[in-house]
């Protein structure tokens, strides 16, 4: 069984806090999980309802602690609805203040410093370099043609 991905940094007041790595979902799977029922999952009908492995339920969820009990004959069940505000709870959305950007590297948001502003047609970004590893971090500013594709 693999390790679990677990990345403890320090948020903007200083308090610590656990970034889960492993076990993420794409838009289209959390759009399927907003439609799951006040209702018993099998760990297997829960996978095939939002569209991800029985095994990232099993390795993933379970030992981070996904909401569940066992019936009677020991099998596995997890409610729909708790499984929804566990995981919204348990991967929250990591807000960075106008002047950071977040590093893949360090993977926590950093202080912009050298920053330099760059334009490519209707893209405006600025380009830095992370004070801590020193790798390349971008943030985009302005885009015309965002919506467009």
């Amino acid at each position: 069984m693999p390790a679990r991905q677990v990345w403890q940094a320090m948020n903007n007041n200083g308090f610590f806090y656990k970034m889960i790595l492993q076990g993420r979902l794409n838009g289209k799977q959390k759009y399927r999980m907003k439609r799951l029922l006040d209702m018993m999952y099998s760990p297997k009908e829960l996978a095939n309802e939002i569209g991800i492995s029985t095994d990232m339920i099993y390795r993933g969820y379970i030992p981070l602690g996904c909401p569940h009990e066992r019936n009677n004959l020991n099998y596995i069940l997890i409610n729909g609805k708790q499984f929804l505000e566990w995981y919204e709870h348990a991967y929250k959305k990591i807000h960075l203040g106008k002047d950071e950007t977040f590093c893949l590297t360090c993977k926590k948001g950093v202080k912009i410093v050298n920053q330099k502003q760059m334009q490519n047609k209707d893209l405006v970004y600025l380009l830095s370099a992370c004070p801590i590893c020193g790798r390349k971090l971008t943030k985009i500013i302005a885009s015309k043609g965002r919506g467009s594709r």
